[in-house]
């Protein structure tokens, strides 16, 4: 499933690819459109009042993060699956490629390097992901994510 957010809410489509989602972002849901000939059939998510008319358009109301979160949870709980959560980047929303230490070292801090084993790569922008310290407030939020849409 693809979840369009409007560039308004470019910090949205980043924390629904921290959850593994499908977020690009769009100027308008008429973007959404182009993607029903492959069956797709995205969500296009907006602050805009008078967007123009699209079937699965959502008006979002508040301007908080988790409170964005709260209202969409209904629509995004089922299709977050926790193998998929940080496997895309959340800049580029390009899926992530396990990469080996080596091939990392030049694009990270060297405490890092030789602190942690596990990498992901962006293939598009080189950006890089480990686990670190706050892997385990984001599982936590995620799990929160993922309980509270039932």
């Amino acid at each position: 499933m693809m979840f369009i957010c409007d560039t308004m809410l470019g910090r949205l489509s980043r924390y629904l690819r921290m959850l593994g989602l499908d977020a690009p972002c769009a100027n308008s849901p008429a973007s959404a459109g182009a993607w029903e000939h492959t069956g797709l059939q995205p969500y296009f998510f907006t602050k805009r009042l008078k967007a123009p008319r699209y079937e699965r358009t959502v008006h979002i109301r508040s301007d908080r993060i988790m409170e964005q979160l709260a209202e969409i949870r209904p629509i995004i709980a089922p299709h977050v699956m926790p193998e998929a959560v940080m496997s895309r980047c959340i800049e580029c929303n390009v899926p992530l490629v396990a990469t080996a230490r080596e091939d990392v070292e030049h694009y990270i801090p060297e405490y890092i390097y030789h602190h942690y084993a596990g990498f992901k790569q962006c293939p598009s922008c080189k950006k890089v992901y480990w686990s670190g310290s706050h892997t385990e407030k984001m599982k936590k939020w995620i799990e929160n994510i993922i309980t509270n849409h039932q």
